[in-house]
C-alpha cells in the first residue's frame, strides 16, 4: 500500500468509530510496507483520556514487535497528532509521520490540540496548568536515574 491508501484506512476507522460512538482519531503502524498495529480512540469508553488512536497504535506495535523501540516504522494518523501522542512518538523512535487533517484544521472541530501546543511555546509560569517541583527534605529525586545508571 502506498500514503494515500494508509490514510485512506486510517479516515475509514475514524469514520466507523464515531459510528461507534467513539472521537473520530485512528492510527496505522506500518513496517517495512506490512501494517504492524493499528487503533482507534477509545477514551471515553474505556474512560482513559490517554487512549488516543496513536497511542494505542503505538502501544499494540510494541506488543507486536516485543520492543519499545519502533524505529523504522512509521506512523500514520487521520488528524496531526496532538503534543501527548507526539512525545509518544519521539518515544517510540519512529521519525516519519504521515496526517490527514492538520491541528489547524481540526480547530474548527475541537481546539484544545491547538490551544494546547501554544500553551508550550509560552513560559512555565505563564501556562494554564502549574507544574512545579518539589524536593523532598529525605528523598534525592535523581536516586532512581542513578539506580539505573549503577544497573548498566
Amino acid at each position: 500500500m502506498n500514503h494515500d491508501a494508509w490514510m485512506q484506512k486510517c479516515v475509514e476507522m475514524a469514520v466507523q468509530n464515531v459510528e461507534d460512538g467513539m472521537p473520530p482519531f485512528a492510527a496505522v503502524v506500518v513496517k517495512d510496507g506490512e501494517e504492524i498495529a493499528s487503533a482507534v480512540n477509545d477514551g471515553p469508553e474505556q474512560q482513559d483520556p490517554t487512549a488516543h488512536g496513536e497511542i494505542r497504535a503505538l502501544q499494540k506495535a510494541g506488543k507486536e514487535l516485543g520492543s519499545t523501540d519502533l524505529s523504522g516504522c512509521v506512523l500514520y494518523t487521520n488528524c496531526e497528532p496532538c503534543p501527548m501522542c507526539l512525545g509518544a512518538v519521539y518515544w517510540s523512535g519512529i521519525k516519519d509521520v504521515y496526517y490527514g487533517l492538520s491541528i489547524e484544521g481540526q480547530a474548527e472541530f475541537d481546539d484544545l490540540p491547538k490551544q494546547m501546543y501554544e500553551e508550550y511555546q509560552k513560559e512555565k509560569g505563564k501556562r494554564s496548568v502549574r507544574v512545579r517541583g518539589i524536593i523532598p527534605h529525605d528523598a534525592d529525586p535523581r536516586a532512581p536515574f542513578v539506580k539505573q545508571e549503577e544497573k548498566t
